[in-house]
């Protein structure tokens, strides 16, 4: 589980970064066609806006797999750690698996009702597939992490 859930982690990184480069190309093109053509290039504001939610939530699901996202602390005094750690595990695949439910309604309803992408009109759903994605795999980390704590990565700034 261990070796799927990095190999997991390697190629959502890759994408995120893929798509923070093809932002910053773009964005940077951009200004660049402005300054020297006065021209810009059509549609790469809402691509880089596009690049920039893929890389954005992706960061969810890499912050969950690496045990690095924020943690509420205000119960580790009263409760053990470890058991307040599990818990916190199972509430949040919950969440997040309900989070997946809906965002699997909302691109489901963006494909039934065909929406576009403004300027650059392009379906949309296939871009909003990140957040199924994301919520998803975040949901499945945290429920292997409350059924198998020791899959669990250490805390950036504890190991």
């Amino acid at each position: 589980m261990r070796r799927l859930f990095s190999s997991l982690l390697k190629v959502e990184g890759a994408i995120a970064v893929a798509a923070y480069a093809v932002t910053c190309g773009l964005l940077l093109a951009d200004v660049a066609a402005r300054e020297l053509a006065s021209q810009s290039i059509w549609g790469a504001q809402k691509l880089a806006v596009f690049g920039a939610i893929i890389a954005g939530i992706l960061g969810l699901s890499i912050a969950v797999g690496n045990n690095a996202h924020l943690r509420a602390s205000f119960a580790d005094r009263i409760l053990p750690w470890h058991w307040v750690d599990r818990v916190g595990d199972l509430v949040s695949a919950l969440l997040f698996a309900g989070l997946c439910w809906y965002a699997i309604v909302f691109v489901s309803e963006s494909l039934t009702f065909r929406d576009r992408a403004e300027v650059i009109n392009i379906p949309l759903w296939p871009i909003q597939l990140v957040f199924p994605y994301a919520f998803g795999t975040a949901a499945l980390r945290h429920f292997v992490f409350f059924l198998m704590p020791d899959v669990k990565p250490v805390p950036a700034g504890e190991g």
